[in-house]
């Protein structure tokens, strides 16, 4: 029994702040190669500062309930208010802690993009009572469990009930200290994110945040997109992209640049997007030991264009679809295509290929409402469009073995073969994968080289397996069709994928050494057509953005079109860079080096003097603040 209600408050605060650092040292624990970089004062900062977050979160969720604690005097009045706080309190916890199981795909805390989940369920529902089966049933289990403890806990009257004045001076305190917990700063501006950063490392931040903080406080859009003046912004943007072979053309949409009508044959574009297909795993690609987990793919990329320096323009699917239809990175705070960003009038790669006489189709191995492909690739331009629904087995499937959401990847791109056949040509046509894509679900143990899992890294090798195979039988029944000498093939991936020295990999490279985060972000890119380009390894830098304009330029399409990105065959490009979003964070890639900036830092950064580190600094700033603000105003693209 308490001494009095105030004790008997602060004894599920102080439990509350027990659980979060508890979860925080568990992320910790789970991936401490991602904090080796922190000495030991700045990793003890870090958790000072996560402390921080932590007070912020408790408080600013708990304030109402304390306050009505304090003055309820009933016992049964005052366990129901406690089952209220408990059950938000709970939600706190299995956020952060389903975060913590998150970071282990993109390497850093979930965020807004929670909001938009909804359009996944079927996936997270099939991860749920797959791979995560046991978490799953482990936090029904804990949550009942802490709910019942706290209604049990507060049905106990404390020996004593503080009123009268003393009532109100412990009121004010408390009023007090939860005040200046929840603004957690003396400045003008309460806490942020960005604070969190005990030093101007991605890994203190990392350490610093929990998942429920990065998500309540992404929200919202916030005016973050002011590093610089539009008019400077706008005029250092065009001076990186400037090229004599796409002009500005509009003072009032001044990024858009006008592509000329080439008279050159009109190939058809046949996109292919693989899901998770980081270049840190795949053969040909990999800067560390090969696997062989995927050989076809390397010999297409030694029989094609093989771009060796791409990166990709964020962590999720949407992201890349977004940055691929329309050419642009997703600002900061913003909603995605599908979600909002359509709002702005941008330029969209299937109605250029439409205005230049091209047929277009667009499906997913994923069904079809998954990341709202459906509607986006209506937006885009895309006048057919397929989900897994529509799409036959034709796979030889092993008893037992049917995916639980989508499609397995042979059955898409049979699919799609199946479909070019019925297209007018010239054709332009974009397909999503799904297979390697958590939770790993196989048709058949021949691809089970390692011990399978649907979640860990030996899953994720054995979907590559899988997925080789796939393309492999997709790209060797289509070399027979009458339309493949005149088809420009393009293989990507949405984003990158894990760590490439976790420790189940690091079992398979034992002497690589650790590359620089930003390999994270490093994907491949093939552009495949054997009658039409001779095969060739291409340092050129690029990202997601530069497809877009690719193609264009490629096609000789004529074209009026604003994106963040150039053609990868234009040598005349004043400035190469690949600009990205990662949470809370923004990013620059340049052939200089690279840096990342959490809207008050740089946080991490490969530049070899001060003078470089300014000019990517500005650089970044100006890109972001063009990009943003024009979206807003509606300037970005007629």
């Amino acid at each position: 029994m308490h001494k009095n209600q105030f004790t008997q408050i602060l004894s599920l605060i102080l439990f509350s702040f027990l659980v979060l650092m508890a979860i925080r040292l568990t992320l910790y624990s789970f991936y401490t190669e991602d904090f080796t970089d922190l000495s030991t004062a700045e990793f003890y900062a870090s958790l000072f500062m996560g402390f921080r977050v932590d007070m912020i979160t408790i408080f600013t969720f708990s304030f109402i309930f304390v306050l009505t604690l304090i003055f309820l005097k009933n016992p049964k009045h005052r366990s129901i208010v406690a089952i209220l706080w408990a059950v938000i309190l709970n939600i706190i916890f299995v956020i952060s802690f389903s975060d913590v199981l998150y970071y282990d795909y993109i390497h850093r805390h979930i965020s807004n993009e929670i909001f938009n989940l909804s359009d996944d369920m079927d996936i997270i529902v099939g991860m749920a009572f797959g791979s995560m089966l046991f978490h799953t049933l482990g936090a029904l289990l804990l949550s009942t469990l802490f709910l019942y403890s706290v209604y049990k806990f507060f049905s106990f009257k404390p020996k004593e009930f503080i009123s009268s004045k003393k009532l109100v001076i412990f009121t004010l305190v408390t009023i007090l200290i939860v005040f200046i917990g929840i603004r957690n700063s003396v400045s003008g501006k309460s806490f942020g994110s960005s604070d969190a950063f005990a030093v101007n490392k991605v890994s203190s931040g990392n350490l610093a945040l929990n998942g429920f903080f990065t998500i309540y406080r992404t929200a919202k859009k916030s005016a973050k997109h002011n590093l610089m003046n539009l008019q400077e912004a706008i005029e250092i943007s065009k001076d990186a992209l400037k090229t004599p072979n796409a002009p500005f053309v509009d003072k009032e949409f001044p990024l858009l640049r006008k592509y000329p009508f080439k008279d050159i044959e009109k190939y058809n574009v046949v996109i292919v997007l693989l899901e998770s297909f980081g270049a840190e795993h795949i053969d040909g690609f990999t800067h560390y030991k090969e696997l062989n987990v995927t050989p076809y793919f390397k010999k297409l990329s030694q029989e094609g264009l093989k771009f060796t320096n791409f990166y990709s323009n964020g962590y999720r699917s949407i992201f890349g679809i977004t940055s691929i239809f329309t050419g642009i990175t997703i600002p900061a705070g913003a909603q995605y295509l599908g979600k909002g960003l359509e709002l702005s009038t941008l330029s969209y790669l299937g109605n250029v290929a439409k205005e230049n006489g091209y047929s277009t189709l667009s499906m997913q191995a994923s069904n079809k409402r998954s990341y709202r492909v459906d509607a986006v690739s209506a937006i885009a331009g895309f006048d057919q469009y397929y989900g897994a629904e529509d799409m036959p087995n034709v796979e030889d499937v092993d008893e037992g073995r049917e995916p639980l959401t989508g499609t397995y990847d042979f059955n898409m791109l049979d699919f799609y073969h199946k479909k070019l056949n019925t297209m007018k040509e010239p054709f332009l046509s974009f397909a999503f994968t799904s297979t390697t894509h958590s939770d790993f679900y196989l048709p058949s143990a021949k691809f089970e080289r390692y011990p399978h899992d649907l979640k860990n890294y030996h899953g994720s090798l054995n979907a590559y397996i899988y997925a080789d195979n796939a393309i492999e039988r997709f790209m060797e029944n289509v070399k027979s069709e009458p339309w493949f000498d005149r088809t420009i093939f393009i293989f990507t991936s949405d984003h990158g994928s894990g760590d490439a020295l976790n420790p189940i990999a690091r079992k398979y490279r034992p002497d690589d050494t650790p590359k620089a985060a930003i390999e994270h972000f490093r994907i491949p890119l093939i552009i495949y057509a054997p009658k039409i380009f001779e095969p060739q390894e291409v340092t050129t830098l690029g990202g997601h953005n530069d497809i877009f304009p690719t193609i264009v330029d490629m096609l000789g399409l004529k074209a009026e079109i604003t994106t963040m990105g150039s053609s990868l065959f234009d040598e005349d490009i004043n400035e190469r860079f690949v600009y990205f979003y990662a949470g809370n964070l923004i990013g620059l890639i340049t052939n200089s080096g690279y840096i990342k900036y959490n809207f008050k830092d740089v946080v991490e950064k490969d530049a070899e003097s001060e003078n470089l580190l300014d000019k990517m600094k500005k650089l970044l700033f100006a890109i972001d603040t063009a990009e943003a603000q024009l979206l807003e105003k509606n300037r970005w693209a007629k």
